[in-house]
């Protein structure tokens, strides 16, 4: 029965009532009013907690409330967002039991975004997930940034020797030529998908990027994919400007994406670095 069903019933019965009283005119009249009042509120409020199975349960909440505090690599992370595992998203392996996906909302919807970006245009393979930040951020072993919220590493979309997607246990390297090192010499780095990864980071217009580390070499054939694809001149330049080999590691295996702080952050967060023109 539809659970609105019964409130309509009783509404229905008490207006039957209210006709066979002596009550003055006014009286009932109001009455009526009454009862019909109380039915639309009784469905207005079944249809708000009623779950639609296409779009999730109704009147949910977004999680607009995480804070990214301080500097990357000297902050905290409130209210963070966990970037859950889906059709288009996966963790690492290495990294999945840790526990440590939390971000920004912005960083979140971004990569969510982005990974879908990349399963519509290019079925079959979803976007690896290593770590973000801990749930309240701070320090992160094996990380110098990662501590409130606006860092991600991203394992690199890869083939197998017949040309397959391939989800790998943990980053890969890989060499100039696209060709995975040891002990991954069978692989081989998908110039298509991790080019409209690149691609899509780059453009958002909600998320401003402002790293995207990677091994120079490997720059290059992004690049040059970009190019293959005729790529907006826009996009090529944004993804020149911001894909950079850092000092130290080469990030030959995987991404380190950054983006900048949301401007209702400030100024308890703290961006420091390059500036690129498209900074909010």
């Amino acid at each position: 029965m539809n659970p609105t069903a019964g409130c309509v019933l009783r509404a229905a019965d008490f207006l039957r009532v209210s006709r066979k009283t002596r009550y003055p005119r006014e009286v009932r009249v109001f009455l009526v009013a009454l009862a019909l009042a109380l039915t639309t509120a009784a469905v207005a409020t079944a249809d708000r907690t009623s779950a639609d199975p296409t779009r999730g349960p109704a009147a949910r909440p977004l999680p607009h409330r995480s804070r990214s505090l301080g500097l990357p690599f000297r902050g905290h992370l409130r209210d963070g967002v966990l970037l859950r595992e889906s059709a288009h998203v996966r963790y690492v392996t290495e990294y999945a039991t840790a526990g440590n996906h939390y971000g920004t909302w912005e960083l979140v919807q971004l990569l969510e975004r982005a990974a879908y970006r990349v399963s519509r245009r290019l079925p079959g393979a979803k976007l690896s997930v290593g770590e973000l930040s801990a749930e309240r951020g701070g320090r992160l072993p094996g990380h110098a940034s990662h501590q409130n919220g606006r860092d991600v590493d991203l394992g690199f979309y890869m083939l197998d020797a017949r040309g397959r997607p391939y989800d790998a246990f943990a980053f890969a390297e890989f060499g100039p030529n696209g060709q995975g090192r040891g002990p991954n010499t069978s692989l081989r780095f998908d110039d298509a998908r991790n080019w409209e990864l690149v691609a899509k980071l780059v453009a958002d217009g909600d998320a401003r990027v402002q790293h995207l580390f990677v091994a120079r070499h490997l720059k290059d054939r992004l690049l040059a994919e970009g190019r293959r694809r005729r790529a907006p001149a826009s996009v090529l330049a944004r993804a020149e400007r911001v894909m950079a080999q850092p000092t130290g590691h080469a990030h030959a295996n995987h991404f380190h994406l950054r983006i900048y702080c949301s401007p209702s952050n400030r100024p308890a967060c703290k961006d420091q670095g390059v500036r690129h023109p498209w900074a909010p």
